[in-house]
């Protein structure tokens, strides 16, 4: 059975390079950037952080359409990873979407420390260290709320991308991650 696995955290969490880690490991892997799905929006785009109606509706156009790539992926025998900031409201969004499908899905919090956060964000163009700490400061309350499932990895010691894949892949392999036990 091909699984899925959803990576979330803060910008500068490495998302994004662990999916591409992980994707390297497999035959037939999909790796859904949930930040092209926003961008995908060329007319009235607005920034996924903003607090207004648009912003809020193309957050959840992103979510669904990953989840709709994923449907489509799986039923082709591919597995998939997303990666993409999902808070509580869209692991609502993922479940909802995703009940039923054929394989087991998986909820990775990537939360390396704020510090090692904003180091990362710093290499970026543009940087944004208030979004990132706003950003680290909802997902870690909302980990300790229990308002997200699966496992939460603190991969601020890891060397590279490939360490952090291993550990997701390891969350994954106990069952600790699981947020959707597949219908097959």
């Amino acid at each position: 059975m091909n699984q899925v696995i959803l990576l979330t955290g803060p910008v500068g969490a490495g998302k994004s390079s662990v999916a591409e880690a992980i994707c390297e490991r497999f035959d037939r892997m999909v790796h859904v950037d949930l930040d092209l799905l926003h961008h995908a929006v060329k007319a009235g785009y607005r920034h996924p952080w903003l607090d207004d109606p648009q912003a809020a509706e193309q957050r959840v156009l992103a979510v669904r359409n990953a989840a709709a790539m994923t449907r489509e992926a799986i039923a082709l025998r591919y597995a998939v990873v997303i990666d993409g900031i999902a808070l509580a409201a869209d692991a609502a969004i993922y479940r909802e979407r995703l009940d039923g499908i054929e394989s087991n899905v998986h909820f990775v919090l990537l939360l390396p420390t704020l510090e090692a956060t904003l180091d990362r964000d710093a290499a970026r163009e543009p940087s944004n260290p208030d979004r990132v700490r706003a950003l680290h400061e909802t997902f870690t309350q909302q980990s300790s709320e229990g308002a997200l499932p699966g496992a939460v990895i603190d991969s601020t010691g890891d060397e590279n991308a490939a360490m952090t894949a291993d550990r997701v892949q390891d969350v994954v392999a106990s069952g600790e991650a699981l947020f959707i036990a597949g219908s097959a």
